[in-house]
């Protein structure tokens, strides 16, 4: 099978394309052809189709002059891009690829690319990373006021300009709520058959904001469970990982450290909040908590590893974190908030426990249920392993995922209809 793989960064940026390049090497392990199309950029991996990417755009560090300058290329762009449809017309035109397969397209891209595949007839499945089909700023999550937003799910994209919740910005949030409501009129979306969603949450979030339930199907990410080995043994302290910013929920993990002196926390990793974080353990004496900043894998793999549990805090709507995955793979139980898709990943008091987001005390009680109880501690640990191979290996997802593309296309040729979202084993029907 030849599949065109999506996505606007051909370098590890962030979760998105963890994915995209893990799918990659899966599906070219089991002899398909992964076509990659893309935005050019200095740090893209090396690839024979990078002349068929659509040329670089950078957004972010210009001076109001120059967003000014370039603001007719840069709206174009964002909307509908004519380059980035030309580019990909000629790459199906030489390939002739059978599925395409789409992850983060908006901005660099944009989904102007799906008018080729409807013009070919190419079958199309989107995996959702993040909230941009129903929040303009992707996040359902106003970053400068630290709180949840669900006020665009329903097509209201002006809150986004109310709330100038993209980069702070007035005019950054008028165009991408324009972005929005002309996607929205244009029906744009509605040329994706499948909607990948890897947590059910997601999925739901979609439902709301219009989108057709028999289109929406729910599986996993995937990881490389090799790269993550199983370590059952610990040493006398658990961890926080990843970045430092105010929806992680860090601070509401420090005041819980307050209650559980006894206990001792690494945090590795860095962000805008660390100083602030830092500051507050210094002044409240919180000995018990070290900051490692940020770490390669070749020395954070080693810590998880020797890890008691792993705490994902989140404030925010997070999807289906990797950390979760990799911790489990680990053999290492979480402890986060029921927020997002995360409560989808833990059976809580099996592979790890849920807490109320913002609940300080009830965070403490968790950290101290797996902190006093060693053995109890492992035996969640062995089960999330266990969950790591059961969802989260490439072998069952690739069974998965192929079962998907083999079903869209016969879906094509057949015209038959989809399963709805509550049946998330297959989206076309037999």
């Amino acid at each position: 099978m030849k599949i065109l793989m999506v996505d606007k960064f051909f370098f590890i940026k962030g979760g998105a394309e963890r994915y995209y390049f893990e799918l990659k090497k899966l599906l070219e392990d089991r002899g398909h052809e992964v076509i990659p199309f893309s935005m050019q950029h200095p740090e893209n991996f090396e690839t024979p189709y990078e002349k068929d990417f659509v040329d670089d755009i950078e957004f972010n560090g210009l001076t109001t002059l120059e967003k000014f300058k370039h603001a007719p290329k840069i709206i174009s762009r964002v909307v509908y891009s004519k380059r980035a449809k030309e580019a990909v017309c000629r790459l199906i035109e030489r390939e002739k690829p059978d599925i395409a397969h789409l992850h983060m397209i908006d901005h660099q891209i944009s989904p102007s690319i799906l008018h080729a595949f409807r013009d070919k007839k190419i079958p199309v499945v989107q995996t959702c990373h993040q909230y941009k089909l129903v929040c303009p700023s992707y996040r359902l999550f106003v970053m400068h006021k630290n709180r949840i937003c669900e006020k665009c799910i329903k097509g209201h994209f002006y809150h986004a300009i109310l709330e100038r919740c993209h980069k702070e910005s007035l005019s950054a949030s008028m165009l991408v709520a324009a972005e929005s409501y002309i996607h929205r009129m244009m029906k744009i979306y509605d040329l994706i058959d499948v909607f990948h969603v890897p947590s059910r949450f997601l999925g739901q979030k979609l439902i709301e904001g219009g989108f057709p339930q028999n289109k929406i199907w729910h599986s996993f990410y995937t990881i490389n469970l090799e790269d993550y080995p199983f370590h059952p043994e610990a040493e006398d302290y658990f961890i926080y990982y990843g970045r430092l910013s105010e929806e992680k929920g860090v601070l509401t993990l420090l005041k819980a450290m307050q209650k559980t002196p006894n206990a001792k926390l690494l945090i590795a990793g860095d962000g805008p909040h660390r100083a602030a974080l830092e500051g507050f353990a210094s002044a409240n004496g919180l000995k018990n908590v070290t900051f490692l900043g940020n770490q390669h894998n070749e020395t954070l793999i080693p810590l998880i590893q020797k890890s008691r549990f792993v705490v994902v805090p989140s404030e925010w709507y997070d999807n289906s974190p990797l950390v979760i995955y990799e911790s489990f793979s680990m053999g290492k139980p979480v402890i986060s908030s029921t927020l997002g898709g995360m409560p989808e990943l833990i059976e809580h008091g099996k592979s790890g426990l849920h807490f109320t987001a913002g609940n300080v005390e009830a965070l403490a009680a968790s950290i101290l249920q797996l902190w006093d109880n060693r053995e109890a501690c492992q035996k969640m640990g062995r089960h999330a392993r266990k969950t790591a191979e059961k969802e989260f290996s490439p072998e069952a997802h690739y069974q998965k995922i192929i079962n998907l593309y083999e079903k869209m296309l016969s879906a094509k040729h057949t015209e038959r209809a989809i399963m709805p979202f509550e049946d998330s084993s297959a989206v076309v029907a037999s």
